[in-house]
């Protein structure tokens, strides 16, 4: 009788155990997130986590910021879905380094610019004639950050003196004001 009630005890146990690991991964993410979004509190490590420890996604490997339509703003794509999915497209990428950029005390914006080749660097990609980078501001100076092709990521492009000497058509800044 005793050795039923050990071993019942003990399952309850290992089943109480079980609830407390996989019960914390939930919790568990979104403190890494957060942890990691913190640690990241510079461009340069920005980029260099970026290139590290996400890739594109393509079409086949659903392709995009968790099926939102990018087409006229990044808003729906959450910061964290790279994070938690470690692939994603352009505005993927832009979300987060423009969420990480922001929580170090960076003035960020999603940037639209114009692609003249549509579906260049990404062959299995919608056609599409736009691609997102982050566009911050460091020391009074304008830098994109462009990590989110397929093919080649660019990493940081800058210094610019301002927005106009982008070397881009720019289709949108997300959330900047215009100066009047």
């Amino acid at each position: 009788m005793n050795c039923r009630k050990s071993l019942k005890v003990r399952k309850q146990l290992l089943l109480i155990g079980v609830i407390l690991v996989f019960g914390g991964c939930a919790h568990q993410l979104s403190e890494d997130f957060n942890d990691v979004v913190l640690k990241l509190n510079t461009p340069r490590l920005i980029d260099k986590y970026q290139r590290r420890h996400f890739s594109y996604a393509t079409t086949r490997e659903g392709y995009g910021c968790g099926g939102v339509n990018i087409s006229h703003s990044t808003a729906q794509c959450s910061e964290s879905y790279i994070f938690r999915s470690k692939k994603g497209n352009c505005a993927a990428y832009t979300t987060f380094a423009v969420y990480c950029l922001r929580q170090a005390g960076y003035e960020a914006y999603p940037l639209k610019i114009y692609s003249r080749r549509p579906s260049w660097f990404v062959p299995e990609a919608y056609h599409r004639n736009y691609h997102y980078v982050a566009l911050y501001k460091d020391q009074n100076k304008w830098y994109v950050m462009d990590n989110g092709r397929g093919s080649w990521p660019r990493g940081i492009i800058g210094p610019f003196n301002s927005i106009e000497d982008l070397p881009y058509k720019i289709l949108n800044i997300e959330g900047k004001k215009k100066k009047k």
